[in-house]
C-alpha cells in the first residue's frame, strides 16, 4: 500500500475533515458558514473533541467539501460508496425482485 494511501486510511474523522478543509482552501469560519454551525463546533470536530458530526452536518459538509459521505465519516472511498446511482437503483430492484418471488412462493 503507498505510504500516502496508508497514512490516509489511519485518518481520524478530525484529521480528514481538516485536510479536506485546507485543500478546499477554506477557513473554519467559512466552512461554519457554509454548513450553518460555529467556528468552534468546526474546531471540535478538527480536533477530535466532537467524534463525528450528526448526519445532518456530516452531509451539509460533505456537500461543501465536495466528497461523498462516506469517505467523510469513513475514510472509505472504495465498494458502495463508489457505486454509480443507477447501480444501486438497479442492484434494489434485483433485492426486491427476490423478495417479490420469495413472498409469492410461500
Amino acid at each position: 500500500m503507498p505510504a500516502a494511501r496508508k497514512a490516509r486510511a489511519m485518518e481520524t474523522f478530525g484529521d480528514r475533515l481538516r485536510r479536506l478543509r485546507v485543500d478546499a482552501e477554506l477557513t473554519p469560519s467559512a466552512l461554519a458558514h457554509m454548513v450553518g454551525v460555529t467556528e468552534g463546533a468546526i474546531r471540535q470536530m478538527e480536533s477530535g473533541q466532537t467524534k463525528s458530526a450528526s448526519l445532518v452536518v456530516g452531509l451539509r459538509l460533505a456537500e461543501a467539501l465536495d466528497v461523498d459521505v462516506r469517505y467523510l465519516a469513513l475514510g472509505s472511498d472504495e465498494g458502495k460508496a463508489s457505486r454509480t446511482l443507477s447501480e444501486r437503483v438497479s442492484e434494489l430492484e434485483k433485492s426486491v425482485a427476490l423478495l417479490a418471488k420469495k413472498i409469492r412462493t410461500r
